[in-house]
């Protein structure tokens, strides 16, 4: 599994500190959003992106995008997803994998992400959503990349339910699911457990990794990665049990990002090694009883056979 920075966290600096962070603390790679680039100039600010990862030995793993896939005007539809599908192609010129963002938002309270979004969306939002994420799966596979389509607030796809909705109603392999369980905990009560992300189960192609306290119909995202209401070690092992190629790390709240994010590479690691120890304890463990358990049944078996030729004739009994 990849280990991502998300280079939101340090949106107050230049692209190439975060490069420059991420190759300090070993991340495998980095998420662009457009708080570094110019989704107007997408194919040359992707090649300047990855031009300049090189120099700090760190990938570029995924581009952002964000879309009106849900508006009413088809005109702003089409030139949306016409700009996602340029940033698609950006992306496979330069072997990137994937893509990953929204289809736009359904606001009527900013204060209150439970009144948004999914709670506002009627079928037609839906149907526009997928016909978007169908033409841009079409259009993905052709170059070898990815959709993501993340769990945000005031979309459609605010809850991994929502989520889920959309992507059955695409039903194309290129457009996968981003889950975040910090962008859904205030939304929805069913998106405070793990055990929420089998919906997505074999379209879980991406993970997105922070942690919150509650602020009434928002999240206060001034927390470390393992401090906060979401049991991570949790979320991190489910994720990694239904086959997530990559985890992408991010710090939204205030303040220096560096130490935060620093403790939250440092936080997946561990929770990962111990996943693996936990494992292997598990393992040798059952190894070491079902050996008992064969022993028990041989030593059973050795004595019934001696009972049995101690009473036979000739036995000397």
């Amino acid at each position: 599994m990849k280990l991502v920075l998300h280079s939101y966290t340090f949106r107050r600096y230049p692209l190439r500190h975060v490069f420059a962070v991420a190759a300090r603390h070993g991340w495998d790679g980095i998420e662009l959003v457009h708080f570094h680039f110019d989704p107007a100039r997408v194919e040359s600010e992707v090649a300047d992106a990855v031009a300049l990862g090189r120099r700090y030995g760190v990938d570029v793993h995924c581009v952002g995008y964000t879309g009106d896939f849900v508006g009413a005007d088809p005109a702003a539809r089409d030139a949306s997803l016409t700009l996602v599908e340029r940033t698609v192609a950006a992306a496979a010129e330069h072997g990137i994998p994937m893509v990953n963002g929204w289809s736009g938002t359904l606001e009527r309270d900013p204060d209150d992400w439970r009144a948004n979004g999914s709670a506002l969306a009627e079928p037609v939002h839906y149907e526009r959503a997928a016909e978007g994420y169908r033409r841009l799966g079409e259009y993905a596979a052709r170059h070898g990349v990815r959709v993501g389509v993340e769990v945000y607030p005031g979309s459609v796809h605010d809850t991994v339910a929502g989520t889920a909705k959309l992507l059955a109603m695409v039903d194309h392999p290129a457009v996968v699911a981003t889950a975040d369980p910090g962008n859904a905990y205030v939304v929805s009560p069913a998106d405070r457990d793990p055990a929420v992300l089998d919906r997505l189960a074999g379209r879980l192609g991406y993970f997105h990794l922070k942690n919150l306290r509650p602020d009434g119909g928002r999240a206060d995202f001034n927390v470390d990665t393992a401090e906060g209401v979401l049991d991570n070690y949790a979320w991190i092992t489910k994720a990694d049990s239904l086959g997530v190629p990559a985890i992408c790390v991010e710090y939204c709240g205030d303040g220096d990002p560096h130490p935060p994010i620093a403790r939250a590479g440092d936080y997946v690691r561990d929770c990962l090694a111990l996943r693996d120890d936990l494992a292997r304890r598990h393992a040798a463990a059952g190894r070491s009883a079902e050996l008992a358990d064969r022993a028990a049944e041989l030593a059973g078996q050795l004595a019934t056979g001696s009972a049995a030729l101690a009473g036979a004739v000739g036995s000397g009994r």
